[in-house]
Protein backbone atom coordinates (compact mmCIF):
# COMPACT_ATOMS: atom_id res chain seq x y z
CA UNK A 1 0.00 0.00 0.00
CA UNK A 2 1.49 3.48 -0.93
CA UNK A 3 2.12 5.48 1.83
CA UNK A 4 -0.53 9.02 1.60
CA UNK A 5 1.79 10.62 4.53
CA UNK A 6 4.32 11.60 2.45
CA UNK A 7 2.28 13.55 0.12
CA UNK A 8 2.64 17.59 -0.44
CA UNK A 9 -1.04 19.86 0.47
CA UNK A 10 -1.54 23.16 -0.88
CA UNK A 11 0.68 25.81 0.27
CA UNK A 12 -0.78 29.22 2.10
CA UNK A 13 -0.10 31.21 -1.20
CA UNK A 14 -1.80 28.41 -3.30
CA UNK A 15 -4.89 28.40 -0.95
CA UNK A 16 -5.17 31.98 -0.93
CA UNK A 17 -5.17 32.36 -4.94
CA UNK A 18 -7.40 29.86 -5.02
CA UNK A 19 -9.77 31.63 -2.66
CA UNK A 20 -9.60 34.51 -4.20
CA UNK A 21 -10.40 33.21 -7.53
CA UNK A 22 -13.44 31.49 -6.11
CA UNK A 23 -14.68 34.70 -4.61
CA UNK A 24 -14.09 36.40 -8.27
CA UNK A 25 -15.91 33.66 -9.64
CA UNK A 26 -18.63 34.02 -7.24
CA UNK A 27 -18.89 37.95 -7.31
CA UNK A 28 -19.23 37.69 -11.40
CA UNK A 29 -22.41 35.58 -11.02
CA UNK A 30 -23.97 37.69 -8.23
CA UNK A 31 -23.82 40.90 -10.80
CA UNK A 32 -24.55 39.23 -13.66
CA UNK A 33 -27.97 37.67 -11.69
CA UNK A 34 -28.55 40.76 -10.64
CA UNK A 35 -28.34 42.25 -14.11
CA UNK A 36 -30.93 39.86 -15.72
CA UNK A 37 -33.55 40.46 -12.65
CA UNK A 38 -33.06 44.32 -13.37
CA UNK A 39 -33.38 43.63 -17.09
CA UNK A 40 -36.69 41.66 -17.05
CA UNK A 41 -38.36 43.98 -15.03
CA UNK A 42 -37.29 46.92 -16.88
CA UNK A 43 -38.74 44.71 -19.77
CA UNK A 44 -41.46 44.21 -17.62
CA UNK A 45 -42.57 47.92 -17.73
CA UNK A 46 -41.97 48.78 -21.16
CA UNK A 47 -44.20 45.06 -21.57
CA UNK A 48 -46.80 47.20 -18.67
CA UNK A 49 -46.22 50.80 -20.34
CA UNK A 50 -47.37 49.29 -24.09
CA UNK A 51 -50.64 47.73 -23.21
CA UNK A 52 -51.42 51.47 -21.37
CA UNK A 53 -50.69 53.64 -24.14
CA UNK A 54 -52.57 50.99 -26.67
CA UNK A 55 -55.72 50.96 -24.95
CA UNK A 56 -55.68 54.56 -24.18
CA UNK A 57 -54.39 55.62 -27.81
CA UNK A 58 -57.67 53.18 -28.86
CA UNK A 59 -60.18 54.89 -26.32
CA UNK A 60 -58.88 58.57 -27.89
CA UNK A 61 -59.09 57.08 -31.48
CA UNK A 62 -62.56 55.78 -31.21
CA UNK A 63 -63.81 58.74 -29.27
CA UNK A 64 -62.91 61.32 -31.34
CA UNK A 65 -63.07 59.38 -35.07
CA UNK A 66 -66.70 60.34 -34.16
CA UNK A 67 -66.58 63.84 -32.77
CA UNK A 68 -67.38 67.56 -34.12
CA UNK A 69 -66.35 70.44 -33.55
CA UNK A 70 -62.82 70.30 -32.23
CA UNK A 71 -60.43 73.35 -30.84
CA UNK A 72 -58.44 74.21 -27.85
CA UNK A 73 -59.36 76.42 -24.78
CA UNK A 74 -56.84 79.34 -26.32
CA UNK A 75 -58.61 80.73 -29.13
CA UNK A 76 -56.79 80.26 -32.88
CA UNK A 77 -54.03 77.42 -30.96
CA UNK A 78 -53.87 74.87 -32.84
CA UNK A 79 -52.15 72.22 -30.18
CA UNK A 80 -52.54 71.79 -26.41
CA UNK A 81 -52.20 68.79 -24.16
CA UNK A 82 -56.68 69.39 -23.59
CA UNK A 83 -59.22 69.51 -26.06
CA UNK A 84 -62.93 70.20 -26.64
CA UNK A 85 -65.12 68.77 -28.93
CA UNK A 86 -68.85 67.58 -29.50
CA UNK A 87 -69.06 64.05 -28.61
CA UNK A 88 -71.54 61.48 -29.52
CA UNK A 89 -70.88 59.58 -25.69
CA UNK A 90 -70.60 62.45 -23.88
CA UNK A 91 -72.50 65.43 -25.28
CA UNK A 92 -71.61 69.00 -26.17
CA UNK A 93 -68.62 70.89 -25.01
CA UNK A 94 -66.89 67.47 -23.69
CA UNK A 95 -63.22 67.91 -22.86
CA UNK A 96 -60.26 65.09 -22.69
CA UNK A 97 -57.15 65.42 -20.73
CA UNK A 98 -54.66 64.10 -18.53
CA UNK A 99 -56.39 63.94 -14.77
CA UNK A 100 -54.93 66.73 -12.99
CA UNK A 101 -56.31 65.01 -9.31
CA UNK A 102 -53.34 63.13 -7.04
CA UNK A 103 -56.01 60.10 -6.22
CA UNK A 104 -55.80 59.16 -10.48
CA UNK A 105 -52.47 60.34 -11.38
CA UNK A 106 -51.89 59.89 -15.33
CA UNK A 107 -55.42 58.66 -15.91
CA UNK A 108 -57.02 59.82 -19.67
CA UNK A 109 -59.93 62.12 -18.34
CA UNK A 110 -63.26 62.74 -19.96
CA UNK A 111 -65.33 66.37 -18.92
CA UNK A 112 -68.79 66.68 -19.86
CA UNK A 113 -70.59 69.85 -19.81
CA UNK A 114 -73.35 70.31 -17.45
CA UNK A 115 -75.62 71.23 -19.97
CA UNK A 116 -75.55 67.80 -20.91
CA UNK A 117 -76.99 66.47 -17.85
CA UNK A 118 -80.09 66.77 -15.81
CA UNK A 119 -79.58 67.53 -12.40
CA UNK A 120 -82.14 65.87 -10.78
CA UNK A 121 -82.96 62.13 -10.83
CA UNK A 122 -79.00 60.84 -10.29
CA UNK A 123 -78.71 57.60 -9.45
CA UNK A 124 -76.70 58.60 -6.66
CA UNK A 125 -79.43 59.99 -4.51
CA UNK A 126 -77.88 63.51 -4.48
CA UNK A 127 -79.60 64.91 -7.22
CA UNK A 128 -76.31 65.60 -8.87
CA UNK A 129 -74.29 63.99 -11.88
CA UNK A 130 -70.79 62.77 -12.08
CA UNK A 131 -69.57 64.75 -14.97
CA UNK A 132 -66.15 63.24 -14.90
CA UNK A 133 -65.13 60.06 -16.50
CA UNK A 134 -62.01 58.06 -16.38
CA UNK A 135 -62.81 55.07 -19.22
CA UNK A 136 -59.12 53.57 -18.11
CA UNK A 137 -58.05 52.99 -14.66
CA UNK A 138 -54.20 53.06 -14.47
CA UNK A 139 -54.10 51.23 -11.09
CA UNK A 140 -54.99 48.72 -13.47
CA UNK A 141 -51.68 48.37 -14.96
CA UNK A 142 -49.50 48.23 -12.12
CA UNK A 143 -46.96 51.21 -11.49
CA UNK A 144 -47.01 53.13 -15.21
CA UNK A 145 -49.27 55.94 -16.06
CA UNK A 146 -49.74 58.61 -18.80
CA UNK A 147 -46.77 60.74 -18.93
CA UNK A 148 -48.14 63.32 -21.37
CA UNK A 149 -50.94 63.68 -24.16
CA UNK A 150 -50.74 66.47 -26.97
CA UNK A 151 -53.03 66.95 -29.29
CA UNK A 152 -52.40 68.88 -32.89
CA UNK A 153 -55.65 70.55 -35.07
CA UNK A 154 -54.72 70.82 -38.82
CA UNK A 155 -57.09 72.36 -41.23
CA UNK A 156 -56.92 70.52 -44.42
CA UNK A 157 -58.67 72.50 -47.56
CA UNK A 158 -59.60 69.87 -50.18
CA UNK A 159 -58.62 70.70 -54.16
CA UNK A 160 -61.47 71.74 -55.83
CA UNK A 161 -62.42 72.32 -59.44
CA UNK A 162 -62.15 75.92 -60.41
CA UNK A 163 -60.38 76.89 -57.27
CA UNK A 164 -58.92 79.98 -58.35
CA UNK A 165 -62.83 80.75 -59.59
CA UNK A 166 -64.32 79.68 -55.52
CA UNK A 167 -64.83 82.21 -52.24
CA UNK A 168 -62.82 81.12 -49.95
CA UNK A 169 -65.47 80.53 -47.33
CA UNK A 170 -66.90 78.27 -49.81
CA UNK A 171 -63.69 75.80 -49.78
CA UNK A 172 -63.90 72.29 -48.68
CA UNK A 173 -62.23 72.34 -45.29
CA UNK A 174 -61.85 69.38 -42.72
CA UNK A 175 -60.15 68.82 -39.08
CA UNK A 176 -57.28 66.36 -39.01
CA UNK A 177 -56.40 65.43 -35.37
CA UNK A 178 -53.24 64.07 -34.26
CA UNK A 179 -52.17 62.68 -31.15
CA UNK A 180 -49.48 61.75 -29.06
CA UNK A 181 -49.30 59.76 -25.82
CA UNK A 182 -46.15 58.87 -23.83
CA UNK A 183 -46.04 56.56 -20.67
CA UNK A 184 -43.44 56.17 -18.09
CA UNK A 185 -43.46 54.40 -14.98
CA UNK A 186 -41.15 57.54 -12.81
CA UNK A 187 -42.56 60.99 -14.44
CA UNK A 188 -39.31 61.26 -15.90
CA UNK A 189 -38.50 59.08 -18.46
CA UNK A 190 -40.73 57.49 -21.56
CA UNK A 191 -41.18 53.91 -22.14
CA UNK A 192 -43.93 54.00 -24.50
CA UNK A 193 -44.22 57.08 -27.30
CA UNK A 194 -46.56 56.85 -30.36
CA UNK A 195 -48.74 59.44 -32.58
CA UNK A 196 -51.87 59.02 -34.66
CA UNK A 197 -53.55 60.55 -37.12
CA UNK A 198 -57.50 60.74 -36.81
CA UNK A 199 -59.68 61.83 -39.41
CA UNK A 200 -62.91 62.22 -37.60
CA UNK A 201 -66.37 60.48 -39.73
CA UNK A 202 -68.08 63.64 -39.92
CA UNK A 203 -65.11 65.40 -42.11
CA UNK A 204 -65.13 62.08 -44.13
CA UNK A 205 -68.93 62.01 -44.71
CA UNK A 206 -69.24 65.82 -45.78
CA UNK A 207 -66.65 65.27 -47.97
CA UNK A 208 -67.93 62.27 -49.83
CA UNK A 209 -71.45 63.48 -50.08
CA UNK A 210 -70.10 67.01 -51.64
CA UNK A 211 -67.33 65.19 -53.70
CA UNK A 212 -70.73 63.21 -55.17
CA UNK A 213 -73.30 66.32 -55.49
CA UNK A 214 -69.55 67.80 -57.35
CA UNK A 215 -69.46 64.44 -59.12
CA UNK A 216 -73.34 64.20 -60.53
CA UNK A 217 -73.48 67.85 -61.29
CA UNK A 218 -70.43 67.47 -63.44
Amino acid sequence: MRKLFGRKGFTLAEALIATAILALFVSMAIVGTSGLFGTGEEMMAVSKAAVLGSDVMKVITNELRFGESFKFETKDATSGDSITYDSTTYGEGTSMKISGDSKRKGELLIVSSPKNFVETGAEDGTGKSDKSFYPISSSSYDEVWIKSIMFTIETKVEKVKDEENIKEEDKRKRQVISCTVAVTSDGTNTLWEKTVTIVPISQKTELFLTESATNQGG
